[in-house]
């Protein structure tokens, strides 16, 4: 097919006709077309993928006290560009690596869950990665906020690897 539209283009430039100009402007345009609707697909994809990998915050929250994975929550709003960003680069990439496997993932809109959301990243920024992780038998808060590579996501959800998952008693949020 490459050879055909070089082919193609370089007959519609030799020969100087218009109808072959018209021709050769219809390929470039369909080319266009054609490698912009790929990529929303895959953006499309991508943003299908999260959405299935991720849980409710009530739903991880209920998983990480059944004691087999410790919780990972993504804080962030609709109207923060570096959130947006976030979500719609960082986070599918890191799906595709399967980063956050050894969690409960969930995610929190700060438009529609603003109390839970000003609750999980007190005075902190947005986007925030909050982790709550089990430690000599306490629980602990950790927590990366603003726009990050996929490298340093990967690093931090690496701390994790150590510690213990949740179980009965997992009461954070307050502290």
């Amino acid at each position: 097919m490459e050879y055909g539209f070089h082919a193609l283009a370089v007959a519609a430039i030799g020969s100087g006709k218009r109808k072959n100009m018209r021709l050769l402007n219809t390929l470039v345009a369909t080319a266009v077309i054609a490698f912009f609707m790929c990529g929303q697909v895959s953006a499309q994809e991508s943003a299908s993928a999260v959405k299935r990998q991720a849980k409710t915050y009530a739903e991880a929250y209920h998983d990480a006290q059944a004691g087999d994975k410790p919780l990972l929550v993504l804080v962030s709003a609709t109207w923060c560009p570096p959130c947006q960003v976030m979500k719609q680069t960082t986070i599918p990439q890191l799906m595709e690596k399967d980063a956050f496997k050894a969690f409960h993932y969930a995610t929190v809109d700060l438009d529609k869950e603003e109390d839970l959301a000003r609750q999980l990243i007190g005075n902190r920024g947005l986007p925030q990665f909050i982790m709550f992780e089990k430690q000599e038998g306490q629980w602990i808060r950790r927590y990366l906020k603003g726009i990050q590579s996929v490298a340093t996501v990967e690093a931090f959800v690496a701390q994790a690897s150590s510690y213990r998952t949740a179980d009965a008693g997992f009461e954070v949020l307050g502290k």
